[in-house]
């Protein structure tokens, strides 16, 4: 998942309503499930690389 964080939900979903995406989500959609999964493993992703950027800048110092 190569979207920037600043993209809006409905930048994602085809300019969907707040509407539509909403009662995605509530229906627990196949894509919207989907794109929760995208983005806790970009989110884990994201964590996984500060911490190795924290840890190395701490060696170096």
């Amino acid at each position: 998942m190569s979207r920037s964080k600043h993209q809006t939900l409905k930048g994602i979903m085809d300019g969907q309503s707040k509407g539509q995406i909403t009662s995605m989500f509530n229906e627990r959609d196949h894509d919207a499930m989907e794109w929760v999964a995208k983005r806790v493993i970009k989110k884990d992703t994201l964590r996984d690389r500060r911490a190795a950027k924290n840890l190395n800048e701490d060696s170096d110092a």
